[in-house]
């Protein structure tokens, strides 16, 4: 056993990607995010159509700076395999300002719609999002600052699958499913996204990416207990 775990934490195993692939291989999931997310709220909005009267000002905006946020993530990782770090530097700070964005207006939104449906539940999940993506980013931000561009990569991935929950809500709504459903499909889909990248461009699992993802499930983990206190 001790082996194995020596074995896949090995950092002195080659890495099976060079930096430009695996920039464009978080390009590629960045943008595959990106439109999973376009399809999934699409799906709602189609099959269910009343949920169309919920579509603020505010709602669009906020959906707007997320899917922002995704493209963004897709774009950089270009960027950085083109060799344009000037550029991806200048969108990186810049991102603060989106980060901003999208932050106060989930927070607004998470407390209103779970007044609104009577459901403080979905306040909760949506709050859980952002208290692990704010972290995650803030250790981005530090990753890059040392060149550990790796980590940092991992970082805004993690972060970002964070918010995927209320994405894969939508599918099971969709489908009839149980809202709990989208909850238990969040860790697994987060472990296989993250560490399937990790695999594939380095061949171990690094312990930054492990920390981030242990903190990413740890917070799940309380959510899920907080709405255990709340609801049994």
């Amino acid at each position: 056993m001790h082996g194995t775990l020596k074995h896949i934490f090995d950092a002195a195993r080659p890495a099976r990607m060079d930096a430009r692939s695996a920039h464009r291989l978080m390009a590629f999931i960045a943008f595959a995010l990106a439109v999973f997310t376009i399809g999934a709220f699409g799906a709602k909005a189609v099959f269910v159509p009343e949920v169309r009267s919920r579509y603020t000002p505010l709602v669009v905006f906020h959906a707007v700076s997320m899917l922002g946020w995704m493209l963004l993530l897709g774009s950089q990782a270009l960027l950085a395999a083109g060799g344009r770090m000037k550029a991806h530097r200048k969108f990186g700070t810049a991102s603060l300002a989106l980060v901003a964005a999208m932050t106060v207006s989930g927070a607004i939104l998470s407390i209103n719609i779970g007044a609104e449906l009577g459901r403080p539940e979905v306040t909760i999940v949506n709050l859980a999002a952002f208290i692990t993506f704010l972290p995650l980013y803030a250790a981005a931000l530090i990753f890059a600052r040392r060149r550990d561009m790796h980590s940092h990569r991992q970082a805004m991935l993690i972060g970002t699958l964070a918010f995927m929950t209320p994405v894969y809500a939508r599918i099971t709504d969709v489908l009839g499913l149980p809202p709990q459903v989208s909850i238990g499909v969040q860790p697994p889909l987060t472990l296989a996204i993250a560490l399937g990248y990790e695999w594939a461009v380095l061949g171990r699992i690094t312990k930054p990416v492990a920390w981030m993802l242990a903190f990413s499930v740890a917070v799940i983990m309380a959510m899920v207990g907080v709405l255990a206190v709340w609801f049994v």
